[in-house]
């Protein structure tokens, strides 16, 4: 019994100050510094390479273990600021020239569209650095930032001129009808003209005619003037109910659609409402469910399970139109929301397996993760094309949206986007920040 005792006694006490000898070893973690007031971080002695998380900062060190301050461009491609502390920037940041830059909260440094805690929008220029003023985006509208980077949205005055910018931010042209008034702005977005719609001789009733859009399968565009050569400001999928207003000319009518008065020509207008044509009054929705295999040209009806109910999980979390975001704004879309839904509807199936959720770059994946659908570098009809987070505007979130008709050597998709619109129909764009295509109607089973 004595001889267990002692050596029980014995590895205890070897134990003790095994776990002695390593919190004395934890112990020796400290900041260094030599002759040259360059800063090293040791940890039993070695010096620390790479990033390191000390006191909750991260920090970098270089290959000789030195603290790295200012600028770095990570393995990952993303630039990174260090501050003069060497501690990682997160959030907002002023340099030294005055320039705004924000950084994501795992430090990369944001470009394009992103949205800040307060709620309200800022766009980053390709160098990151916040824009202010004007500002023509990717998709071909104007902008502005006020002095403090955040993006304005309806009456604006700047340089003697008078805009009115869209909830989205887009500023417009042509003619809309604002509180009950029509008014007229040039192609610069300048207004020009406003008369009440009693007084409005182009609104009169007796010259009004109610048309529909008879294109073949694409949206028909909407001009700020009777001619081929004049401002797109609009696209009217087919099958809506339009207003003419008075009668043609120069092959054009126009039109009143969605409170914007516009051009259209006039070879795709009929007064004749078709059985095929999915009419509609109400923000460009389509009250007709989409069957399977017919493109959808139109946005989503709000009686439309597929979109609009607990089944669809990104509705389920409130990440979706009707609801609203952390600042109490309406939620105008969400690309992730509408493809979840696009795929249920052309399928029949939820693509649960799949894992289709967080950001719209980590579908393509998670798709890979899960082996749920074939996937490939050529577009199809049915395919959901995948972003990257490199997708300029993109707020590093990337993009998806569903191929629904391939014409003419061009791909056509219907998405719908965060920041931007409800539904769009158009031709794919910026293809060269793709991963790829994923195949929804060819699963691995």
């Amino acid at each position: 019994m004595k001889r267990i005792f002692i050596k029980n006694m014995i590895a205890t006490c070897l134990i003790t100050g095994a776990v002695t000898n390593i919190n004395m070893i934890q112990a020796h973690a400290e900041w260094n510094k030599n002759s040259q007031n360059k800063w090293f971080w040791t940890e039993n002695g070695q010096k620390s390479i790479g990033w390191k998380k000390i006191d909750g900062q991260w920090y970098y060190f270089s290959d000789n273990g030195e603290m790295i301050t200012g600028w770095l461009k990570g393995n990952d491609g993303n630039w990174y600021y260090l501050l003069d502390s060497g501690a990682m920037a997160i959030g907002w940041f002023k340099d030294y020239s005055g320039d705004w830059y924000y950084f994501s909260g795992s430090g990369a440094m944001v470009t394009g569209w992103c949205k800040d805690y307060d709620g309200r929008w800022y766009y980053f220029n390709s160098n990151g650095t916040m824009a202010t003023g004007w500002m023509k985006s990717y998709d071909g509208n104007w902008y502005y930032l006020k002095s403090n980077g955040a993006m304005a949205t309806g009456w604006i005055e700047h340089n003697g001129g008078k805009y009115y910018l869209e909830d989205s931010g887009a500023m417009v042209t042509g003619k809309k009808i604002i509180d009950g008034k029509t008014h007229e702005f040039n192609s610069s977005g300048t207004l020009i003209k406003t008369e009440s719609i009693e007084n409005s001789s182009s609104l009169d009733k007796e010259e009004n005619r109610t048309g529909y859009i008879a294109t073949d399968s694409c949206p028909l565009n909407l001009r700020d003037q009777p001619s081929m050569n004049s401002n797109i400001i609009g696209s009217i999928p087919k099958g809506m109910e339009v207003v003419v207003i008075g009668k043609e000319t120069n092959g054009f009518y126009k039109v009143e659609w969605d409170n914007t008065i516009g051009y259209i020509s006039s070879s795709w207008v009929s007064f004749e409402k078709k059985n095929n044509f999915s009419s509609n009054s109400n923000n460009s929705t389509s009250n007709l469910k989409v069957p399977l295999g017919q493109a959808r040209t139109s946005a989503p009806s709000r009686d439309n399970q597929y979109y609009y109910s607990d089944s669809n999980l990104f509705y389920k979390v409130k990440l979706s139109p009707p609801f609203t975001n952390s600042s109490g704004k309406p939620i105008v879309g969400n690309c992730t929301w509408y493809a979840w839904g696009r795929i249920w509807e052309l399928t029949g199936q939820k693509p649960t397996d799949a894992d289709f959720r967080g950001n719209a770059y980590e579908w393509w994946e998670a798709n890979k993760r899960t082996g749920k659908y074939k996937y490939g570098t050529t577009p199809k009809v049915g395919a959901v094309p995948v972003w990257k987070s490199s997708l300029p505007n993109s707020g590093g979130c990337g993009h998806v949206a569903v191929v629904e008709n391939i014409e003419n050597g061009k791909v056509y998709i219907s998405e719908s986007s965060w920041h931007g619109s409800l539904f769009n129909y158009r031709e794919i764009y910026n293809t060269n920040h793709l991963y790829g295509y994923i195949y929804i109607d060819e699963p691995n089973y």
